[in-house]
């Protein structure tokens, strides 16, 4: 099915969808084969991969909301602000870790390009640190324990320069 409307629509109806879990839409917005990259997390051809996705994560956070909060569009590029809010006390892992209970609130931007209705690419950034903290594999922004791990890795910091220029200088 092809989508009409002009980008900044295909992308709020996508991203709509997504909350939404209408997983018809979802892979209706996306022209096959498109690549669908979340920064440091995977590199998604649509729709199936991207379908799948959003279903784990849906199965992960049972509570899942989107809020977009802006839709920013010109000529073929579209910018979708959002937020995500949820509990991630479902039955799948989120990117790779298995559901605690924690409260998510995360905003994010999806910057895509619509060609003709459909999505051709879309590039999704999320603060992965802030991520990381909500979903308690980082201890709290400000923390004692932030400052000791920080403290840790800063402490060693120096030798890995030392091996690193070492190894440059060939000895």
């Amino acid at each position: 099915m092809t989508n009409s409307g002009d980008p900044g629509s295909v992308a709020r109806r996508y991203v709509e969808a997504i909350g939404e879990q209408d997983w018809q839409t979802v892979s209706d917005c996306w022209r096959p084969g498109a690549i669908d990259v979340f920064v440091g997390v995977a590199d998604l051809r649509a729709p199936g991969e991207v379908v799948a996705f959003f279903r784990d994560v849906h199965a992960a956070v049972p509570d899942l909301t989107m809020e977009i909060l802006s839709v920013t569009a010109q000529d073929e590029r579209a910018v979708v602000h959002w937020r995500m809010h949820g509990r991630f006390d479902g039955t799948a892992p989120l990117i790779g870790l298995a559901p605690n209970g924690r409260h998510l609130d995360l905003l994010g931007t999806d910057v895509f390009v619509v060609r003709e209705g459909l999505i051709e690419s879309n590039t999704a950034i999320v603060n992965g640190l802030e991520l990381a903290r909500q979903l308690a594999v980082l201890p709290p922004q400000h923390s004692i324990a932030e400052r000791v791990l920080f403290g840790l890795a800063n402490s060693i910091a120096p030798l890995g320069k030392a091996i690193r220029a070492r190894n440059r200088s060939g000895r």
